[in-house]
């Protein structure tokens, strides 16, 4: 173990021993869960009491159960720890304001892209910096587990927004581990910054008094397995499928199916605006993808929780979009004012019975067989075929 990188997060850590507020950006990862075990090791370290801790997951509603499940294992673990130290810990969970569920069937928000990158700010960034702005009255440290050896995109963005000075009155400090943050009282720090994945995953091994068994599950032996939403299509394929069960795999179909939809021009409304005249997903497209999702549950046997978890007048999307009369349902969600251009909605009666042909199946298949990812996949099996042949 590299104890010079490990006491020098413990002398960086040492610049906040009289503060009183701290939040802890938690993912569920490797790098998100040694930072944490680390500043609990530091507070018992120093005997530092009554501090005021919040550990702030952002759940997407489109996580993998496997990942959610231990981040709220290792949730509960680490309050416990940190209450039991003399301090106080509270855990606090970020959630989008419209789930991928909501964005995709009420408002056919087609697969993302990197000219349309909805899904970072609307999953991930808004709901952070809300969940964060409620808890910024008084000072605060924001403490997150970045690495710059985390990927060549963690260390272009740590590059070019660390500090160029110590952000603590009265204090020196190395500003590199530091990053800018745009909300009022809060200094952010990266105290692993300078950590390779090999020095996380030592360190991490030597951890006895946290039940770690849920994370080795969750990188089942790849160390630098990374893991984000199943629908993500910013990523060409979602390696860190490949390290699960086998029924896991039908996710990686249907994240495949959305992208060929959203890429075919007759599942698109037309739009007169911007770099591209394909507007959000039609009937069709919803229809489509509304008929795949209880599909793609019976077959992997995983549940899409986002459909439960996310409420609208007391019902769940999965009673507004599969179990109550369609007519009811249409008359909830046209009380939601969602902010978009033009009128979106599509009745769900319309979406429930949508039917499709052979010609819009073979359309579909020509696009699938154009992604690398399919060619990933089909090796282990057909998939994608089971999903659609039950259309």
């Amino acid at each position: 173990m590299n104890t010079q990188k490990l006491n020098e997060t413990l002398h960086l850590l040492d610049l906040f021993r009289n503060e009183k507020r701290f939040m802890l950006a938690y993912s569920g990862g490797k790098d998100s869960t040694l930072v944490s075990i680390l500043f609990f090791r530091w507070l018992s370290m120093r005997g530092l009491t009554g501090k005021e801790v919040n550990v702030i997951h952002n759940d997407t509603q489109s996580e993998l159960d496997i990942l959610e499940n231990w981040a709220r294992d290792f949730m509960n673990q680490f309050c416990k720890a940190i209450e039991d130290s003399g301090n106080i810990c509270q855990k606090l969970f970020s959630i989008p304001f419209q789930n991928f569920f909501v964005k995709t069937i009420i408002l056919g928000y087609p697969a993302p892209s990197f000219a349309f990158r909805w899904c970072v700010n609307h999953l991930k960034i808004i709901p952070n910096k809300e969940m964060i702005k409620k808890l910024s009255g008084k000072k605060f440290i924001l403490i997150t587990g970045h690495r710059e050896k985390e990927s060549s995109t963690r260390a272009s963005i740590i590059k070019n927004n660390s500090l160029t000075s110590c952000p603590l009155s009265g204090y020196s400090c190395n500003s590199s581990f530091f990053i800018k943050l745009d909300i009022k009282n809060g200094i952010k720090v990266m105290p692993i910054k300078d950590w390779t994945v090999n020095e996380v995953w030592e360190y991490l091994g030597t951890v006895k008094d946290f039940d770690l068994s849920g994370l080795y599950v969750l990188y089942n032996g790849n160390p630098e397995a990374r893991y984000g939403c199943w629908h993500c299509t910013l990523v060409k394929i979602q390696k860190n499928i490949y390290n699960l069960p086998d029924n896991y795999y039908y996710l990686e179909a249907l994240r495949i199916i959305y992208r060929a939809i959203s890429d075919i021009e007759i599942f698109r409304e037309k739009k007169e605006w911007g770099y591209s005249k394909l507007g959000p997903l039609n009937a069709l497209g919803r229809g489509i993808m509304l008929k795949l999702f209880p599909i793609a549950e019976k077959y992997s046997g995983k549940r899409f929780y986002g459909l439960d978890e996310y409420k609208i007048e007391n019902y769940s999307l999965r009673e507004l979009f599969y179990e109550i009369d369609p007519n009811k349902a249409d008359e909830i969600l046209q009380k939601i004012k969602f902010r978009t251009r033009n009128n979106r909605f599509v009745s769900i009666k319309t979406l429930r019975e949508i039917k499709i042909n052979e010609y819009m199946l073979d359309k579909i298949y020509e696009y699938i067989k154009r992604n690398i990812a399919y060619n990933i996949l089909e090796i282990r099996g057909n998939y994608v075929e089971k999903l659609l042949n039950e259309i």
